[in-house]
């Protein structure tokens, strides 16, 4: 889910789109007893205005407005805060069949800078009949913020993995940063900055709406995202589509070692692939190549003017967040081939401007404090540093080339991170209308694992698998027809693949 300037940040989700996106996107959170069942029903928030809308700044055709929502459901009749929306309605109103909320991933990804981006990506008929609508997700974007003076590149900078046994992940003095700056200069606002409070901010946007149920698309966290809400809101859903599904009932560790070996692959794909063309930029052997550069990067002073963020030399945590970037979204990235170049040469600016992409959204706001925020706010178990280095030594010993990487992009920033308030775990929904999740074989983010683990928590869903590389079938193959047609039969219809379906 990012890449270029134009997708940075997608993936962590990518995912982060991405990461996200990260996935690239990363781990979720809902009561420890769902509120659907036997816990206490939280006090009931005045019902939100409908949304004052008004076309949106510089994006012909959208519209924007605002809903306010409590920063905490346990007393909604406290502070609020205002969570930015907007909406691209049906082409063709005539025959409209209602909303479709979409969530980019991240987590703590712009909808309203994505939304414009990914529209011609959806299925034609899918824009024809349903309003699309997206959101800046509390604590992002244009929905209060969360800055607490984290550097992009100072992360992006740390080392993947400890030298020696018994020592802490590299990143942990930055993240444990991070924690005490977040809970010093925004106490009030942290602890509610997690998913289930922005699945109940989401259904407020329903009711701001009008709307009795909504449709939803979820890209990598965002899968997450709609998880939660269907945990909380089954009577809600008309239609879900979980696209580079999350293991959500995974524990961060869970899902690094889940992660690293898809991302291995990834790399190994694209570079052999790289091997088979004539010219490879790197040469005959562009495994090799990686290699050296991977060996030479930790002693390269970092000659980054120009990239906006320049304080720290270059690294192998900038080259493993640049690789993971361009495995996310390889169409947007064409630079990265150049950049190990550039780097081998002894110029890393190329390298660390890809790497900030990855943790940065379209228009250059850093996504880290958000992003881990959200992340640790959802997840029980926090590994400590040690802990988070012993893995990453263990994740990199059997996948060398980028494996390592997946401790500190999916848990890393959780370290020195409070307790969670409401954690995602052992999430099962029930009452859901027929779900379905996409996975891609070839996500080095959001594993194929994940698909098959989210599907089976459901009542009723579909797997729909994308023979293909990259991070999410919608920012990787969505001009394919025959994920096309199931998308657009399941959502205009209801109409679900038969089990077992791939397309490639």
């Amino acid at each position: 889910m990012k890449s270029g300037r134009q997708v940075g940040g997608w993936v962590i989700g990518l995912g982060m789109t991405l990461l996200i996106m990260v996935t690239t996107a990363c781990s979720g959170s809902v009561p420890t007893t769902s509120p659907t069942t036997s816990s206490p029903p939280l006090p009931v928030a005045t019902s939100p205005t409908p949304i004052a809308w008004s076309a949106c700044a510089g994006n012909a055709g959208l519209q924007c407005g605002s809903v306010s929502v409590p920063i905490d459901y346990s007393h909604p009749d406290r502070a609020t805060l205002g969570v930015a929306v907007s909406r691209a309605p049906a082409l063709d109103p005539a025959m409209r069949i209602g909303t479709l909320v979409f969530n980019p991933g991240g987590p703590g990804e712009s909808g309203i800078q994505i939304l414009p981006v990914v529209l011609a990506s959806f299925p034609t008929v899918v824009r024809q009949r349903f309003d699309i609508v997206s959101f800046d997700p509390r604590g992002t974007g244009a929905s209060d913020p969360l800055d607490c003076g984290t550097s992009p590149s100072t992360v992006t900078s740390q080392l993947p993995v400890p030298s020696l046994p018994q020592q802490p992940l590299p990143g942990s003095a930055v993240f444990t940063t991070m924690a005490k700056a977040c809970q010093t200069l925004s106490p009030q606002l942290v602890p509610f900055i997690d998913t289930t409070n922005t699945a109940r901010d989401m259904d407020r946007i329903r009711m701001a709406l009008g709307e009795s149920t909504i449709s939803f698309y979820g890209l990598s966290y965002g899968t997450e995202l709609g998880t939660v809400y269907a945990n909380l809101f089954p009577h809600r859903i008309r239609s879900m589509v979980l696209d580079g599904a999350v293991d959500v009932n995974a524990t961060l560790a869970q899902q690094a070692a889940e992660q690293a070996p898809s991302a291995e692959r990834s790399l190994d794909h694209l570079l052999a692939t790289c091997g088979g063309e004539a010219p490879c930029p790197l040469g005959p052997d562009p495994r090799g190549f990686f290699e050296a550069v991977d060996r030479t990067l930790p002693g390269q002073p970092g000659p980054v003017a120009g990239t906006g963020d320049n304080n720290s030399a270059v690294t192998v945590g900038d080259l493993d967040t640049a690789t993971l970037l361009t495995l996310s979204v390889p169409a947007f990235t064409s630079s990265y081939l150049q950049a190990l170049v550039a780097a081998h040469g002894g110029n890393g600016a190329p390298l660390r401007q890809l790497a900030l992409e990855f943790v940065t959204d379209i228009d250059g706001a850093s996504l880290v404090d958000s992003q881990w925020a959200i992340t640790c706010n959802d997840a029980r178990l926090h590994p400590g540093p040690v802990a988070a280095g012993t893995l990453a030594r263990q994740l990199a010993a059997a996948n060398p080339l980028i494996g390592g990487y997946a401790a500190t992009y999916a848990l890393g920033g959780c370290v020195a991170w409070p307790p969670a308030r409401q954690p995602v775990e052992d999430v099962h929904p029930t009452g859901t209308p027929p779900i379905l999740v996409v996975g891609n074989t070839g996500d080095p983010n959001t594993p194929l694992i994940g698909a098959k683990h989210l599907t089976a928590i459901f009542p009723v869903a579909s797997q729909l698998t994308w023979q293909g590389w990259g991070h999410t079938w919608l920012l990787t193959g969505a001009t394919n027809s025959c994920m096309q047609q199931h998308l657009s039969a399941y959502l205009v219809d209801g109409a679900r693949p038969a089990a077992g379906t791939v397309c490639s």
